[in-house]
């Protein structure tokens, strides 16, 4: 049964953890913490490889755009490759498309562009294909024990993008295109700025998405009715805008990003040549995100380092299905037009301190003021006549980096943290233990976590977004749970010329949730969220990168078991034992990258992705894939790149299936198909 800490149980806890320190050896370098590190050591080494595994005393994989430049992935492509981790598409390849983190709900994970929070009480799971990738310098994805620069509902885990800050002046741009209509263009600007650093980017994408494909009209054997169909309605045109400054103590940013999507409709049914085909709804989504922060240190020597934010998010949706004279049928609830408009105001204060020799401790306080009015052509029936919402959030955190020993090599991080959602709060818990020079080498580290966590329903859940996602039957409740994962990691540290450098980690994990606020697919046009009574979830990840002077091999893979585990008398829509939806049994990549002798390289990488059931009844699965690409990149120049590559070079898209009523029935048609084949060539500037 899930951990459930009250008031009086917290206290004892944090009683017992400082005595607990009180009673650890002196250890002067476990509390040197260099800049966002969490855990430091004698034995720490600044390099990139060794950082990422100090980013948390979790797990943590990092990923860095730069090693994929000119590839025209989007951030969904990208997380693609993250063990544990898995991306989630509801209409194709480029739609709407959202992560699941070791099996949690996509509401649980937590995104953040700049230490601005991307989740909003009105789209709580986040679209990462909204948020342009070209600026970024890198991609950090926390699983397990989440750190406490991290706010309250972070417990599925948190993907942490940060973008580019160049030291010095510099100007790129990048032109490409590719099948199916695609042209992008990005330009950046960076350069000393007053006493600090100026950076400017500005980014433009667009799409047509129509593609033609076999469809075998669900009867694979009855040859008859099978005919070409064509995707259309299926498009996309992106921009953003981002421009940020800092100093030695001053930060401020300002972003800009519109989404106009094409909703295209389902293909069964709608695709024949000689049938009229409806056109689909579009979705306009404009946000905005302003911050302006403060860092500094006081006391005597300097030794507390604090700082507060102040931020506010805009966004605006509009949904529109009545394109011309004609009505779609996207959507549900006989919805035609609507506008969501959501307005965030947040403020934020960190701080952190050395305490004696023996802790670390940090802070982080947030309170934010979130509401959303909806319009449309008549008022929604279902939300009875409402057209305004808010929420209020407040949230503490407290975490304390504690060395046990005198070499500062084995650390505990306990932390608490509380969470208010307008009457209702909740206390949960974290406890992380980590040992460097593991077998008495420094290259071994094990890390293991324990924690508890509660989720309040958001605005979202509740009431849709009044196209898609239509709103719950009933009131949702808060989610709770208990969470455990245990890792080891090796990384060679010892590189000869023309030796390897290698590092792996493998971790198992577990969740146990009670209430889980759950997606479900009700059909092929819309879905709600709703409370489950019980669920588990437990996996186990490998991680692996193998370095050559010319050569480099990366693996990584996931094993993951989600179950309801709803008690036959407990009154849920949804049996107990069956599996949790989107959560594939397996799933890898496998990466080789070729550096040739001059101006470039070539790669060829390989994506599985285990079946999977579409919904919470197991009525609808998805069949495994199989993907390959390929990839040249080449320096024509020191400061120009070609790049040209394949993807989906076997164009298995055209034989992926669903498969109604489970395993046994007969394949069908994709209710949303996905290009196969695709070409992009790309040419990369730099002045």
């Amino acid at each position: 049964m899930p951990f459930s800490i009250t008031r009086c149980s917290y206290f004892k806890l944090l009683a017992m953890l400082l005595v607990l320190g009180n009673c650890a050896t002196a250890a002067p370098a476990a509390v040197q913490l260099p800049e966002e590190l969490v855990v430091g050591s004698a034995i720490y080494e600044a390099d990139e490889d060794s950082e990422d595994k100090y980013l948390s005393p979790g797990s943590v994989t990092v990923i860095r755009p730069e090693d994929f430049k000119g590839e025209q992935r989007t951030l969904p492509d990208l997380l693609e490759d993250v063990p544990g981790l898995r991306i989630i598409r509801l209409q194709g390849r480029h739609g709407y498309s959202v992560a699941s983190i070791r099996g949690s709900t996509s509401a649980q994970v937590a995104v953040y562009v700049d230490g601005i929070l991307m989740n909003l009480q009105s789209e709580s799971a986040v679209d990462l294909s909204s948020i342009p990738i070209d600026n970024v310098a890198r991609v950090e994805v926390y699983k397990g024990y989440i750190p406490a620069k991290f706010g309250a509902q972070a417990m599925g885990g948190v993907i942490n993008i940060v973008t580019k800050t160049p030291a010095a002046p510099e100007t790129t741009f990048s032109l490409g295109a590719g099948s199916f209509g695609r042209r992008k263009g990005t330009i950046s600007y960076g350069a000393p700025l007053a006493d600090g650093k100026f950076f400017g980017s500005f980014g433009y994408e667009t799409y047509d998405g129509d593609f033609g494909y076999w469809n075998d009209g669900g009867t694979p054997y009855n040859l008859g009715d099978d005919y070409s169909g064509e995707r259309r309605g299926n498009g996309f045109e992106n921009a953003d805008v981002l421009l940020k400054w800092e100093d030695e103590h001053w930060r401020a940013r300002g972003a800009w990003v519109r989404r106009n999507r094409d909703l295209p409709l389902v293909a069964p049914g709608l695709d024949k040549p000689d049938k009229y085909q409806r056109p689909g709804a579009l979705l306009d989504t404009d946000r905005w995100d302003l911050s302006l922060g403060r860092s500094q240190t006081s006391g005597k020597n300097g030794e507390i380092n604090w700082g507060w934010d102040v931020l506010y998010t805009g966004q605006t949706k509009n949904y529109d299905s009545r394109r011309g004279e004609s009505l779609s049928p996207i959507g549900g609830m006989n919805v035609t037009k609507s506008e969501y408009d959501a307005s965030r105001v947040g403020f934020s204060l960190n701080a952190s301190r050395a305490i004696g020799e023996r802790h670390f401790l940090e802070f982080l306080g947030e309170y934010s003021d979130e509401r959303l009015k909806v319009k449309g052509d008549s008022l929604f029936e279902y939300l009875n006549g409402i057209d305004s919402y808010s929420r209020e959030d407040w949230s503490l955190g407290l975490q304390d980096t504690i060395a046990l020993d005198r070499a500062g090599t084995l650390l505990a991080t306990p932390s608490i943290r509380w969470h208010k959602q307008e009457s209702d709060d909740h206390f949960t818990w974290q406890l992380a233990l980590t040992k460097e020079s593991l077998f008495g080498s420094p290259e071994w580290m094990l890390k293991g976590a324990y924690g508890t966590y509660a989720r309040s329903p958001n605005t979202y859940e509740q009431y849709g977004d009044g196209a898609f996602i239509l709103p719950a039957a009933s009131d949702i409740e808060w989610e709770t749970g208990t969470q455990f994962d245990i890792g080891l990691i090796w990384t060679g540290t010892r590189r000869r010329e023309g030796g390897v450098k290698t590092s792996a980690s493998l971790s198992a994990f577990w969740r146990d949730s009670e209430n889980l606020i759950e997606f479900d697919m009700e059909n092929p046009r819309f879905g709600r969220y709703q409370n489950i009574a019980k669920a588990t979830v437990k996996g186990a990840e490998l991680e692996t990168a193998f370095d050559w002077e010319r050569w480099n091999f990366a693996l990584s893979g996931t094993w993951i078991d989600g179950e309801n585990r709803t008690p036959d008398d407990a009154g849920s829509v949804r049996s107990g034992g069956m599996k949790l939806p989107n959560r594939p049994e397996w799933s890898g990549t496998a990466r080789l990258t070729h550096k040739l002798k001059k101006n470039g390289a070539v790669f060829v990488e390989y994506q599985y992705t285990g079946g999977n059931y579409a919904d919470s009844s197991q009525k609808v699965l998805f069949d495994a894939r199989n993907v390959w690409n390929i990839g040249v990149k080449y320096d024509i120049s020191p400061t120009t790149q070609l790049v040209a590559g394949v993807d989906d070079i076997f164009n298995d898209a055209d034989d992926w299936r669903m498969r109604p009523d489970g395993f046994n029935g007969p394949t069908r048609m994709l209710w949303y198909p996905v290009e196969g084949r695709t070409y992009y060539l790309t040419m990369n500037f730099e002045l």
